[in-house]
């Protein structure tokens, strides 16, 4: 068995982050369309950080994942183009291993 560290993450595509973005955005169960914007949801700039360390919990290794430059990711974009951007950069990061 590899250690921790070695570990590898989960394939993931855009709709699978696009289902834990909702749920981990959703107030009580609300169904978020993907063309609603991360602002719209009450997401800033200092949150984004926060959503990346989820997704990256859930997707990617435990203790290696891609940093992020804020400019990737924007609350101006719609839940299914952040989804698809973080899709992108965990597949980036597991194309390295």
């Amino acid at each position: 068995m590899p250690a921790e560290t070695h570990q590898q993450g989960r394939t993931t595509d855009a709709e699978s982050v696009l289902e834990l973005l909702r749920i981990l955005l959703s107030d009580q169960g609300d169904d978020l369309g993907e063309d609603v914007t991360l602002s719209a949801l009450g997401v800033d700039a200092d949150t984004i950080g926060i959503l990346w360390d989820a997704v990256r919990d859930e997707f990617a290794e435990r203790t290696v994942g891609p940093e992020i430059d804020l400019g990737d990711l924007d609350p101006s974009m719609t839940l299914a183009a952040a989804a698809n951007t973080m899709a992108s950069l965990l597949e980036a990061v597991g194309d390295d291993c």
